[in-house]
């Protein structure tokens, strides 16, 4: 179990870097500003992982009030601290970089760092202001004429150190997110339908399907309820998102809750549902779905997923007796499936002479042993 944890731990992980690193690459194309050598010896000592000569670079830039980029060498410096084991100058880094360069695009990953350094310090008080930012001030009552207003009582969230925030926490659904994934694993109950509504209801799609990876990292029967939820009536994206995930984590149970998402699904599910079915080798649930499917497109999406998921014996079975349009998609999914023997037999065999000629062009995409001898005595008769 806890390997499995912190597979799951190593999973969140990656797509915080991604979305961190997205974020920095869009910053830098954004910053017009020429780098200094300063910054940049810095930046070759973080890959270099020289965290302490790195430290001290940044801290010149960042004191250099000529430095064009303070903003980004704020950002580096604060990852640094982090890196070198200095938290606590790594979160006042942050704060002074959201004080000093407020609409700075280096903000937003620097804030995905004090999510981390949240959860490195097991500040479950942060984390859970960080995924309910405060509400919004309440709206006074209306009272009767020569009566004061009567303003609604609101709870307030316990107030955090300075250190951690410099002004009211904003409301970001990617840190909120982010945020709710590091508490999954102690406030499990609580954080899945926080979760799921941010995948139902998300104006972009982005936070949505993050939330939907997060789910997906829950042992819970509730989120695994959710996911499925999800995939069957979430906006489009986020259902595509939802069988995606179902797939690569669901374990077991997932080829069963796929197929029992499909007849009423939406063709790009159908499609996500074909795809995830042969990553994960399931031939006999994707043989249900070429038996069953009528829309030609979607049944060779089936029968290719069904050759990459291994299954060469059954599209053999179904060469035999399929049409002379069907056929065709059979070869391409033998290819898949490297069904050598097979498609050698319908080289052989096939009275249609472009099926037959697809067959061969096929063995020598396939290049193996067999196939190479095979195309050698087919040369050889020639």
């Amino acid at each position: 179990m806890q390997r499995i944890y912190v597979a799951r731990v190593v999973m969140m992980a990656a797509l915080t870097l991604a979305w961190t690193s997205g974020a920095l690459a869009r910053a830098v194309d954004a910053d017009a500003a020429p780098e200094s050598k300063r910054l940049a010896r810095a930046k070759d000592l973080i890959a270099d992982e020289q965290w302490p000569r790195a430290i001290d670079e940044l801290r010149a830039a960042v004191a250099d009030t000529k430095e064009p980029r303070r903003d980004e060498a704020l950002y580096w410096l604060a990852h640094s601290l982090n890196q070198s084991g200095d938290q606590a100058s790594a979160v006042e880094t942050i704060a002074r970089l959201e004080t000093e360069f407020p609409s700075s695009m280096w903000v937003k990953p620097a804030r995905s760092l004090r999510v981390d350094i949240a959860v490195r310090l097991n500040r479950i008080d942060v984390l859970w202001r960080m995924a309910q930012p405060p509400a919004p001030p309440p709206v006074p009552v209306k009272a009767p004429a020569g009566v004061s207003p009567r303003i609604p009582k609101s709870e307030k969230p316990p107030a955090l150190p300075k250190m951690w925030y410099t002004d009211q926490i904003p409301s970001d659904p990617d840190l909120q997110v982010q945020a709710l994934g590091a508490l999954l694993k102690t406030d499990g109950e609580r954080v899945v339908p926080m979760l799921k509504q941010i995948a139902f209801e998300s104006e972009s799609p982005g936070p949505a399907i993050r939330a939907v990876f997060m789910l997906a990292q829950s042992p819970l029967p509730e989120a695994r309820a959710t996911m499925v939820k999800i995939a069957e009536s979430g906006p489009e994206p986020v259902r595509v998102a939802a069988v995606r995930d179902l797939g690569r984590f669901g374990g077991p149970e997932a080829p069963k809750e796929l197929l029992s998402l499909y007849p009423t699904a939406i063709d790009p599910v159908k499609y996500q549902i074909v795809k995830v079915l042969g990553e994960r080798a399931e031939t006999l649930a994707l043989m249900q779905i070429v038996e069953s499917e009528k829309d030609g497109t979607l049944r060779y999406s089936a029968i290719t997923g069904l050759g990459q998921a291994g299954g060469g014996a059954q599209l053999a079975r179904m060469y035999k007796s399929a049409s002379l349009k069907g056929k065709r998609p059979i070869i391409i999914g033998l290819f898949s499936a490297r069904a050598d023997d097979e498609l050698i037999r319908i080289a052989e065999t096939e009275q249609d002479v472009a099926l037959r000629q697809e067959a061969l062009e096929r063995l020598r995409l396939l290049g193996t042993p067999k196939a190479k001898e095979y195309l050698q005595k087919v040369s050889e008769k020639r």
